[in-house]
């Protein structure tokens, strides 16, 4: 088990896309994030408490299920409003648990959105 400070200067987390404009709104809206430049590949945490998303394009669309997904936890009220929008927004929903749904977004890219 590591006991000292990490040398990681920073952690991004990296979306594949087929279409970058297709899915951008979504996941600023998803996270509460900004969009920090003008091509849309990176958007940030406006507090600097989460990672930033990078958005890669890619030739081949999303075909299996994920094996890696961001949980985004929100107060009930919140997660209400925002799963409506981020379905206005062209995500759908896909399956829920007792204190979250499970959301894509337009290319099939799934969050938890949870509450306490």
């Amino acid at each position: 088990m590591r006991t000292e400070p990490s040398d990681v200067a920073r952690i991004e987390v990296c979306v594949d896309t087929v279409d970058r404009e297709a899915i951008l709104q979504w996941w600023l809206t998803a996270l509460d994030y900004l969009r920090v430049d003008e091509e849309g590949r990176d958007i940030v945490d406006p507090a600097g408490a989460g990672p930033a998303v990078w958005f890669q394009e890619v030739p081949e669309a999303k075909s299996v299920k994920n094996r890696l997904h961001l949980d985004v936890y929100v107060s009930a009220e919140e997660a209400v409003r925002r799963r409506d929008e981020l379905v206005s927004l062209g995500g759908r929903w896909v399956d829920q648990g007792p204190d979250f749904w499970v959301l894509a977004d337009p290319e099939g890219n799934e969050l938890c959105l949870c509450w306490d």
